[in-house]
């Protein structure tokens, strides 16, 4: 695509605008049908439906982006879910949805483990299940029960905690955010290619590069010049990706000390609603068997590391994702 005059941007943009207020009706809509006719259908009470990912996050890059909707629930055992995972669940929400939205999804990617894949209205959905949790620690007390293999089954449960945490972040981090994820969707294009950064991490990494990069310039820096150093905070630190030991401790969530049986050992990226969840390994998309650091990983930071060199966060999302005309 090429960037031309002033109007032809501005064209462009809203129109990228209005694709994600549409995308926004149209998660009202099935929330909506969620809560009004899921128990109805399945039996399966509607505790809470959080819109997650990156529209829930306020972080949706304008020419790509999906919608997450989690259904708590408090029919859903976590027990059982620890021994049998959610197959149960969402084949019943898949049935509810091909009952009751006949002829408006279209089921092309199936049922995966944890979610429920279509398409409503051209948006791609993932529709995920969990157990309802009246507070982050009732899931962590859980966690601490079970193997470290088993927690990971267990990450949707926080989206609820992680949408919180990236509303409060201020709108230049936001902005960076979206920066960032248009660098990656045109370095790697595909979602399933390998050693592709997953949203998530990228997001985790620009809020703690944007926070060091603050702490060297001060809150008066004008905005490119804290664009600036917070993609040189960005090389940096995946550039030495090995050495990190990122985490975020909050009162309402967890803090360091109460979990340490949960928490991995750096080099990690904690998520910051769940103390379990290790962005390091967990936010890469696999590579090949001869790439992963060690069997069963999801894939190593080779990849990421080669091309972080080309990030520049001080260009718009429509300069990432563009051409200048010459």
């Amino acid at each position: 695509c090429v960037v031309g005059s002033f109007q032809e941007k501005h064209l462009t943009v809203m129109g990228e605008q209005r694709k994600i207020k549409e995308a926004t009706t149209a998660v009202g809509e099935l929330v909506l049908h969620l809560q009004t006719n899921l128990e109805n259908y399945t039996g399966i009470t509607v505790s809470e439906v959080v819109k997650s990912g990156s529209l829930g996050h306020g972080t949706a890059v304008q020419g790509n982006f999906d919608i997450d909707l989690v259904v708590y629930s408090r029919d859903i055992n976590a027990e059982e879910v620890a021994k049998k995972g959610y197959g149960s669940w969402t084949g019943e929400v898949k049935s509810f949805l091909q009952r009751t939205l006949r002829g408006q999804v279209t089921f092309g990617k199936g049922t995966i483990i944890h979610a429920v894949r279509f398409q409503y209205k051209g948006i791609d959905v993932d529709l995920l299940v969990s157990p309802y949790w009246d507070e982050p620690r009732d899931l962590y007390e859980f966690l601490r029960t079970l193997r470290a293999e088993e927690r990971y089954d267990f990450s949707v449960s926080a989206a609820k905690w992680q949408v919180v945490f990236f509303r409060l972040q201020p709108n230049q981090v936001k902005e960076f955010i979206k920066r960032a994820k248009a660098w990656r969707n045109k370095t790697w294009p595909r979602s399933a290619d390998a050693g592709r950064p997953k949203s998530y991490l990228i997001s985790l990494l620009v809020v703690r590069a944007h926070m060091m990069a603050f702490a060297v310039v001060g809150p008066r820096a004008k905005t490119d010049v804290i664009a600036s150093k917070t993609t040189d905070q960005m090389h940096y630190l995946v550039n030495n990706h090995k050495e990190l030991d990122v985490y975020w401790e909050s009162d309402e969530y967890y803090m360091r000390e109460e979990y340490p049986q949960l928490l991995p050992d750096p080099p990690c990226i904690v998520d910051p609603a769940n103390p379990a969840n290790n962005l390091y390994t967990t936010g890469i998309n696999r590579c090949p068997p001869k790439e992963r650091d060690k069997p069963g990983g999801d894939g190593n930071w080779t990849r990421f590391k080669g091309q972080i060199g080309s990030l520049d966060l001080t260009k718009t999302v429509e300069e990432i994702q563009c051409k200048k005309q010459k």
